[in-house]
């Protein structure tokens, strides 16, 4: 399943805990079931976003988990569109067939 992931930084973060954070990150690497399609910073230092695969709960609470006390996270299931649209029809459909 594929989500789209957005994350910022906690309110509380401060230069040490930035440093922390970068040192942990280039000695990490995510779990087998847990796959980065693309993985994007802000350009104002505020977070970033990525787009991942995953069909494990537990994985995406291993990955996030690893990270909480510098990032707040989003986790969103995503679809391609063309499947989202045919969808909505279909749930459209569906929603004027009631009387």
């Amino acid at each position: 399943m594929l989500f789209a992931v957005s994350y910022q930084l906690r309110a509380n973060t401060t230069e040490a805990s930035q440093s922390r954070a970068l040192q942990l990150f280039s000695n990490w690497t995510p779990p087998e079931t847990y796959t980065f399609k693309a993985h994007y910073s802000y350009a104002d230092c505020s977070g970033g976003l990525a787009l991942v695969e995953t069909d494990s709960a537990a994985a995406a609470l291993q990955v996030h988990g690893a990270w909480a006390p510098f990032f707040d996270f989003k986790l969103v299931p995503i679809i391609e569109i063309d499947q989202a649209v045919q969808i909505g029809f279909a749930n459209a459909k569906w929603r004027e067939s009631v009387k």
